[in-house]
């Protein structure tokens, strides 16, 4: 099969583009040599908690080949979440990743239809979609994709959208033109370390879960340490402060994705009356079915 790298490359970042995506770049499937040892010392320190899925398939985490026979490439796509309205501070806090639609279904979709046009319009290709449930290190694939960099918080960190944004993967049969690897800009910042309401963040890019916020209040099914609840505030579901502290969230535009706005009673929401069928009802397709009715309402100021 012949066909212009280049072009064929700019084509799918057009089309990505044009179905919604905020950005687009894309990466070989050669192993990830670097993130090896990070990733074998994190999970031998248990900073990865209760999340023992992720010591599973360490060899096709490293190595994406392994995951996907047969693909050459990935294309890697953000897709900004910063909500332009936001949740009153004195009111329970839920994550802004959950105030919409859960991002799985929304991402996917998108994915897949990026996968058909890419058929239809440009090249005949093979291809699967990965939204954050396989073994792939997909921060360490959008940087080598040339979309951020991993900041001191852990999290991938894009220069105009900064760290609210969604990460999918669209692995291809087909070789393309690889992007530049993108070089770090936290510089000195430290914003995301030092307001860290339990110190997860044991040092840079470094993160032990076990004293996250928000795996405690979302991945973690045991009993959340005594240590810990004083801290959770009014921390319904998740934590966003190492990203809401972080300059490049400062200047970063609200999203423009509908499905990530949530209803208008979502801001006013009755907690305290809350029955586990409106909760069903209500966050059906949200972020917050991951962690379930009693997880959620477990936490004492929900009582």
């Amino acid at each position: 099969m012949t066909y212009d790298l280049q072009l064929t490359t700019e084509q799918i970042k057009d089309l990505a583009l044009k179905l919604g995506f905020d950005d687009c770049g894309f990466a070989d499937t050669d192993p990830l040599f670097a993130d090896e040892k990070f990733l074998r010392d994190w999970l031998s320190k248990s900073y990865n908690g209760e999340m023992s899925y992720m010591e599973n398939y360490f060899d096709k985490r490293i190595a994406p080949k392994k995951l996907v026979e047969n693909a050459k490439s990935v294309v890697v796509v953000l897709l900004n979440y910063k909500p332009e309205k936001v949740l009153e501070k004195n009111v329970p806090q839920i994550a802004k990743y959950a105030y919409g639609v859960d991002y799985h279904f929304v991402i996917k979709q998108k994915l897949n239809q990026l996968l058909e046009k890419i058929n239809s319009e440009i090249v005949t290709c093979n291809g699967i979609a990965f939204v954050d449930s396989a073994p792939v290190l997909e921060r360490a694939l959008a940087q080598k994709a040339g979309l951020g960099w991993i900041g001191k918080n852990s999290m991938l960190i894009n220069r105009k959208f900064g760290s609210f944004c969604f990460i999918g993967e669209l692995f291809l049969d087909i070789e393309l033109e690889y992007s530049q690897p993108a070089e770090n800009h936290c510089n000195k910042c430290e914003n995301c370390i030092k307001n860290c309401p339990t110190k997860a963040i044991i040092s840079p890019k470094i993160v032990d879960a076990r004293r996250c916020l928000s795996y405690l209040t979302i991945e973690h099914r045991s009993e959340i340490p005594a240590e810990f609840k004083p801290l959770l505030g009014n921390r319904l579901f998740g934590c966003d402060t190492c990203n809401d502290v972080c300059p490049y969230n400062k200047t970063s535009p609200p999203h423009k994705t509908p499905e990530f706005s949530p209803q208008e009673e979502f801001y006013n929401f009755d907690w305290q009356t809350i029955t586990r069928g409106k909760f069903d009802r209500f966050f059906k397709n949200s972020p917050l079915k991951r962690a379930g009715f009693k997880k959620i309402f477990s936490h004492e100021y929900t009582n």
